[in-house]
Order: structure tokens, then C-alpha cells, then sequence
């Protein structure tokens, strides 16, 4: 079954995911991030721009069916039927009945009350599509993503 984990308390969600993505690529793990449609092109262009010494390679959901094969990194506003891969980081509002096709979920939740809200309403729907999830206090000292 699907690992669930809420990583809460995120100050920066953009950065985290950044971090995530980074970590993924390191390791060589396919991973789709689910971002809401208007803040897609926002993280691409901090993922182009991680650092002044790298960057995050990714595609879109979008993108040619070439590209999305070989790519480690996929961000989409939505999860479509048949998309895979061995991590999905939900930064969006909703939860996709996909999320079944992957190893992992990691939701990324913010300081903000209706972000707060918005995952209270997803860990329902995971408690009630049978998976168990867990958290992650982001904000913890001995704790890294």
C-alpha cells in the first residue's frame, strides 16, 4: 500500500519542494509533483533556479512523451490516468484518486490556516480510502526531508 506522510509546519513550501526535488533526483527516484495550475510556473522557475551552482531538470505534464520518459521530475497540475512514478509531493489543494499508482505521497502543508484546513480534509480522504498516514514536523532540529 501507498505510504502516506504530511510534512507540516513547511515556512517555505517552495523551497521545501525544492529540497525534496533534490533529494529525489540525488537518489535517482521518479517523482511527480502535483502543483495548483497557478503556481506551476512559479516552481519551475525555482527549480531552473535552485542555485547559483545547479539546477532542478524537470518537465511538465505537458511535455513530449520523449522527454517525459527520460525525465526524473515531472511537475502537472493534476494527476492523469497512468502516471507514475515512485514519489508523488502533493503541494495542491486536492488529493488525486491516482495516488494509489505510487510507492510514497509526501503533502506538503504550510503554516497558513486554510493550508492547515485544506490537509485536514486530505488526511480524512486517505483515512478513508484505507491508508494510514503519518507525520512530519518540519520545523523539528533533529528532522530533514
Amino acid at each position: 500500500m501507498t505510504s502516506v506522510t504530511f510534512h507540516v509546519n513547511v515556512t517555505d513550501r517552495q523551497d521545501y519542494a525544492c529540497r525534496l526535488a533534490r533529494k529525489a533526483l540525488a537518489s535517482n527516484t521518479r517523482t511527480v509533483m502535483v502543483v495548483d495550475a497557478q503556481d506551476l510556473d512559479a516552481l519551475s522557475d525555482y527549480l531552473w533556479a535552485a542555485s547559483d551552482t545547479d539546477f532542478l531538470a524537470h518537465c511538465s505534464n505537458n511535455s513530449p512523451p520523449s522527454v517525459r520518459e527520460r525525465s526524473r521530475l515531472t511537475l502537472t497540475p493534476a494527476l492523469h490516468p497512468g502516471m507514475r512514478g515512485q514519489v508523488l509531493v502533493n503541494l495542491a489543494a486536492v488529493v488525486s484518486d491516482a495516488c494509489d499508482s505510487f510507492d510514497r505521497v509526501i503533502e506538503i502543508v504550510g503554516t497558513a490556516e486554510t493550508e492547515r484546513s485544506a490537509a485536514r480534509v486530505r488526511w480524512r480522504h486517505y483515512c478513508a480510502a484505507g491508508h494510514h498516514p503519518s507525520h512530519f514536523d518540519a520545523n523539528s532540529r533533529t528532522a530533514s526531508p
